[in-house]
């Protein structure tokens, strides 16, 4: 959650949805009031900006190690009371995803992030494999906030509370540009300018091949700063193509999906009920 309180407003930042795009924005175009959190963590607002960094986590006294951005509302209204307060007087925002895509997207980037596997294409056996993993570890779990399994955690958890709508405003992802560019406008009078980034890239068929070559010779063989420069341009380059554009192509396990189907109905009805149409996997 992210509190901006001389604007009047919050972003309830939801894992795997456009965070990387808004957050950034709202950082540079408003101020942010870390001061309630710090009283949360019963230290001084300098002292706090110490220790957080947005993304890395933060060690909370009774959670341990959280990823403070991304914590469903049970944990605000439970553990940050300061933090809680200071919500309920702003107007809030967040935004939706499709659920199965979102599952699928998650997958990667816990393979990415935790295991050092990268630059898989979406169909990769290995994609397959820690997919069933992962909906075995979710399955009757109760309330988590793991952060090797945080981008899984429901979204309607982040916008409802008890069976009550917390948040104020819940957009598509896909409007991150339009409506939700519009909306925080006209709250704060500031000309925000959203843009959907991060897409996940993969490689394409034949560039899949030569991946593991153009991996090692990056990590092993070139310094970090041509590394750095090259890589932007080397996963924009034509061997790389758009992996969300394929999610709905791709027949995950039957158990996987019909985990996803059960696990995520109430973000299936929360994305519907924001606009959008389900989307149907191709056979």
């Amino acid at each position: 959650m992210m509190l901006f309180t001389k604007a009047g407003i919050a972003f309830v930042p939801v894992p795997k949805n456009a965070g990387k795009s808004i957050s950034p924005v709202l950082r540079d175009m408003l101020e942010r009031d870390m001061a309630p959190t710090a009283r949360d963590f019963g230290i001084s607002v300098p002292e706090f900006l110490e220790q957080f960094a947005p993304g890395k986590g933060v060690v909370h006294p009774e959670l341990g190690l959280v990823k403070q951005e991304h914590l469903p509302l049970v944990y605000w209204r439970d553990h940050f009371p300061h933090s809680w307060a200071s919500f309920g007087t702003l107007k809030s925002f967040a935004l939706v995803r499709e659920p199965r895509d979102r599952f699928f997207s998650a997958v990667l980037q816990r393979l990415g992030e935790f295991k050092d596997v990268k630059g898989l294409r979406a169909d990769d056996p290995q994609v397959q494999e820690e997919a069933l993993r992962v909906s075995e570890w979710l399955a009757g779990r109760g309330k988590f906030h793991d952060p090797e399994y945080i981008h899984f955690i429901r979204q309607v958890d982040f916008v409802d509370l008890d069976g009550q709508r917390m948040v104020d405003r819940v957009f598509l992802m896909r409007d991150t540009s339009t409506l939700v560019q519009q909306w925080v406008r006209e709250q704060t009078g500031v000309p925000v300018d959203f843009a959907l980034a991060h897409t996940r890239r993969e490689p394409k068929g034949w560039a899949a091949k030569v991946q593991p070559v153009a991996r090692f010779v990056g990590r092993k063989l070139m310094p970090r700063a041509i590394k750095r420069a090259i890589y932007p341009l080397w996963m924009n380059s034509g061997a790389f193509a758009n992996a969300a554009a394929r999610y709905g192509e791709i027949a995950l396990n039957p158990d996987v999906e019909r985990f996803i189907a059960e696990y995520y109905a109430a973000d299936a009805a929360l994305f519907a009920e924001a606009g959008g149409a389900q989307l149907q996997r191709s056979a």
